[in-house]
């Protein structure tokens, strides 16, 4: 069996080498003559996956370590009964911390600190859910947007997209679609733009699509942007990343945990589905950290310890602004670090 993967994601050998022989290349320049033989794809979301890149190839199975799909043609994947699966939830974790360091990070700016603080989530699903979680503990007033889960749960509150305004704070989390009873291409346009206020925080951790950048430059420069993705991947707008507050190279979700979750939840789907039979491998540990804190230091100076999106951003923007085409180069060297719960503290004196 030949099994190819994005050289990018990690702990393929560990999975994958007792069933044959693996061919380790970079995702964003997967060709389809690369597939000639190929009988297992593993893939991130930079990576297209339609019919110009498989058609009449072996490939039966293809796995996605990312949590979307908007990378995946599935109805061409289901017509060719190729198998698919994709990670979903893989990265909630590390988004939803990714949301904790960034409001962190703002509010030793000035930013957000007043009360009460009003913060809208747009998308609740995995992620949504957990960042709307850390919102409460932090002491925001949250409303939440998402029609699709209202539709599926009586007790769940959506409120219209229509009605979002007088925000502090408004964060995406949504797939990326463009069919459907909702879609999210280019949802934030410009009637949402101009109806919220000054200085409202606006975050997009989820596809850079979700927002109309020629709007966003028309008529959201009297917001606040953080920015993890952004339309037209790895050719980003140098104008939006220049007045963009905290930037980050599509890294939210990249924790050292996640990565591994990743490969593994793949690895299992492939089982599941019958592509491999159970070999009994046993899941990779996942790592720990050890870091040390002041008895004093309090919560924002020990998540930025683990992840500083103002550090980030400042290195992306200096990078980014001298060499366009260093985004990926970037998307490896700015590192997301470990989620929380695997950080070992040691409170020094």
């Amino acid at each position: 069996m030949l099994i190819l993967a994005d050289e990018d994601i990690p702990c393929v050998e560990h999975y994958f080498s007792p069933y044959g022989e693996i061919i380790l290349k970079p995702g964003r320049l997967l060709t389809h003559q690369d597939m000639r033989d190929v009988d297992i794809l593993l893939v991130r979301s930079v990576t297209s996956v339609n019919e110009a890149l498989l058609h009449d190839s072996k490939v039966k199975f293809v796995g996605s370590t990312s949590t979307g799909m908007d990378h995946l043609d599935v109805a061409w994947l289901n017509k060719k009964n190729i198998r698919w699966s994709t990670a979903l939830g893989c990265n909630a974790v590390a988004v939803a911390e990714y949301v904790v360091t960034v409001i962190a990070a703002l509010q030793t700016q000035g930013l957000l600190l007043h009360k009460p603080c009003r913060a809208g989530v747009i998308g609740v699903g995995r992620v949504g859910s957990r960042v709307v979680e850390k919102l409460k503990l932090l002491g925001f007033e949250v409303v939440t947007c998402d029609p699709l889960r209202a539709e599926q749960e009586k007790e769940f509150v959506s409120t219209p997209i229509e009605e979002f305004a007088d925000l502090d704070l408004v964060l995406l989390h949504v797939p990326l679609t463009d069919a459907g009873p909702c879609p999210t291409y280019h949802l934030i346009e410009k009637t949402f733009l101009k109806r919220q206020k000054k200085q409202c925080v606006l975050v997009n951790a989820a596809r850079g699509s979700v927002i109309n950048s020629i709007d966003l430059l028309e008529h959201g420069q009297h917001l606040i942007w953080c920015f993890d993705v952004w339309e037209n991947e790895p050719n980003i707008n140098r104008t939006i990343l220049s007045k963009t507050l905290l930037a980050s190279p599509h890294i939210a979700g990249h924790s050292v945990q996640s990565k591994y979750r990743g490969i593994d939840m793949i690895f299992k789907a492939a089982i599941q589905l019958g592509v491999l039979p159970d070999k009994q491998i046993k899941s990779v540990t996942f790592p720990r950290i050890q870091m040390a804190f002041s008895d004093n230091a309090g919560w924002r100076e020990r998540v930025l310890a683990v992840y500083n999106p103002i550090e980030i951003s400042r290195a992306m923007k200096q990078a980014f602004l001298q060499d366009e085409s260093v985004f990926d180069k970037l998307r490896k060297q700015l590192k997301r670090g470990h989620e929380f719960d695997f950080v070992d503290v040691d409170s020094g004196k």
